[in-house]
């Protein structure tokens, strides 16, 4: 069993939990007024935009040796536009909405290769895997968490029509004070990385990084595909029925949190255990079926194959992190968690409009797409030589 976690990086996983759980209570909403073309182009828009700016801001940490500053800058911005949303459901202005999902993203960007390099920074390469791991459990317990607290809260709304749920949305003012309170205790590594000690360029130098991230990008059509996709298929809103329920698509978000979470627990000893590269191949190859499921299953057996696709998406993402944080160089750590972030962006934005389309064009088929790309990266990965740190 790897050391316990140093208080730096426990600080993080909270930060991971609250955020997520107040991220998780706006979004499974969303579908309710927006159909299945709009989410995908929004989202990937959205998404694309945060990790794009990672690689700036992951630059930006890199020359001058501080992480701490963008880490609280985004979390603080999240912690913001979340309750600022309710305005626009108060007032029925889905512009401020979007903007609302836009700064959210923003926020995101800000933060996410300063976060991901602080946690490297703190933890010792042996228990990467494990460390990673926890912080997706985190995220995927702070999800679950904030998607069962929406189901509740649509049911009551359903129940007593007088009352808007954009004031609930308004009291999330109260988890952002405890992510203001989390942020003020963060603080960085002495003698991690200098100031001024990153290469010249904004991609990372470092060559053992180049082939991994042209892997990741591909299978990225598949495993950074929007999640609310999955969910507009497998609750019928993607053939324009009437679908299920406000409360039930919260349910059924949680659901998908609830076995996110669980895998990834799983998965943080499984990687620590296999190494990183090696359990990632395993994830891809399962997203590769789940999504081949999705295309080809009958409409009965979609709801497990939406269930399947969340413990796919929590085997994955932290191990996809343990490997390039094993190839990086010291110096550009979060420049490299950047391009990782930009490739990313890319395929979300790519995969999950084509996807968002499809759905509508083509139906369900389109899913083969994202199956044949995660297919070619597991035959990637498992052919690549051995991350130095599992060698």
């Amino acid at each position: 069993m790897p050391e316990p976690l140093p208080p730096v990086p426990r600080r993080l996983a909270w930060l991971h939990f609250w955020n997520d759980f107040t991220l998780d209570f706006v979004t499974p909403l969303l579908p309710l007024g927006v159909s299945a073309v709009w989410i995908g182009v929004m989202e990937g828009l959205a998404d694309g935009l945060g990790q794009a700016l990672r690689l700036v801001t992951g630059r930006a940490s890199d020359r001058s040796g501080r992480r701490v500053p963008w880490v609280v800058a985004g979390y603080s911005a999240n912690a913001l536009m979340r309750p600022l949303a309710g305005i626009g459901m108060l007032l029925a202005w889905p512009w401020w909405i979007v903007l609302c999902r836009v700064g959210d993203r923003v926020g995101k960007g800000l933060r996410g290769s300063a976060s991901d390099a602080l946690l490297t920074d703190w933890v010792e390469p042996a228990s990467r895997p494990w460390a990673f791991g926890l912080m997706r459990t985190y995220d995927h317990l702070g999800a679950t968490a904030g998607a069962l607290t929406a189901a509740a809260t649509a049911w009551w709304v359903g129940e007593h029509l007088g009352y808007d749920l954009g004031w609930a949305v308004l009291a999330l003012v109260v988890p952002m004070v405890a992510m203001l309170a989390l942020c003020a205790g963060l603080r960085e590594r002495p003698g991690a990385v200098a100031a001024g000690s990153a290469p010249a360029g904004w991609w990372p130098q470092h060559p053992g990084v180049r082939v991994p991230l042209g892997l990741i990008a591909v299978a990225s059509l598949g495993a950074k595909l929007g999640p609310l996709l999955i969910l507009v298929q497998v609750s019928g809103w993607a053939d324009g029925q009437d679908g299920w329920r406000a409360w039930q698509m919260c349910l059924a978000w949680a659901a998908l949190g609830l076995a996110q979470t669980l895998v990834a627990a799983g998965s943080a000893w499984g990687a620590q255990r296999l190494g990183a590269q090696r359990f990632l191949a395993l994830g891809w190859a399962l997203g590769a079926a789940v999504f081949a499921g999705l295309a080809l299953a009958p409409s009965a057996w979609l709801a497990w194959f939406g269930l399947a696709w969340g413990v796919v998406a929590g085997l994955t993402e932290g191990a996809e992190k343990a490997w390039i944080a094993d190839l990086a160089g010291p110096g550009e750590r979060a420049t490299t968690f950047g391009a990782l972030g930009l490739v990313g962006a890319g395929a979300a934005l790519i995969g999950s409009s084509a996807c968002g389309l499809g759905l509508v064009w083509i139906g369900a088929p389109v899913f083969l797409l994202p199956a044949a790309a995660m297919a070619f990266g597991t035959i990637g990965v498992s052919l690549h030589p051995r991350s130095p740190a599992h060698a």
